[in-house]
Order: C-alpha cells, then structure tokens, then sequence
C-alpha cells in the first residue's frame, strides 16, 4: 500500500511547530553548521517537520537543573 509523502512546510511553520529559531532555518550557513535537514525547491525553502524532530533529538542539549538557560539572544550566536 502507497503512503502519502509527508507534507513540506516553509520555515515559519517549522519555527512555529518546533520552537526552532527562525535564523536558524533561514540562513544557509546556519543550517549547514548546525546539519539542519532542508530542501531547495525552486527558490523555495521546505522542511520537513518529522526530518526536523529527529534533528533536534539528536543534537538537543539537557540543562542541569540549576543551570541557566540559554536566552532568545544566545540563540542568534554561531
């Protein structure tokens, strides 16, 4: 039995499903550093949001409570 591929989503959209920081996805040497999975289709820019789970599973990083966080600004920062 055929499965439907999995639908793409632009950036947006993946930001806003996993709080993944918009610069990241959008700039090239970002994603490249970072080995964001993405696909250039034409001039645009999808993703796919499985793809993108197993992404930041595998690189997410675990704070020791009473450690602090990384804020909005850290995220910006190679």
């Amino acid at each position: 039995m055929h499965m439907p591929a999995e639908p793409m989503v632009d950036a947006r959209t993946a930001h806003q499903t996993l709080c993944i920081p918009l610069q990241w996805l959008n700039d090239k040497a970002q994603r490249r550093a970072r080995g964001i999975p993405a696909y250039r289709i034409g001039h645009l820019l999808r993703f796919r949001l499985s793809e993108l789970e197993r992404w930041r599973d595998r690189t997410a990083t675990v704070i020791a409570p009473g450690h602090a966080q990384p804020s909005e600004a850290d995220y910006g920062r190679a």
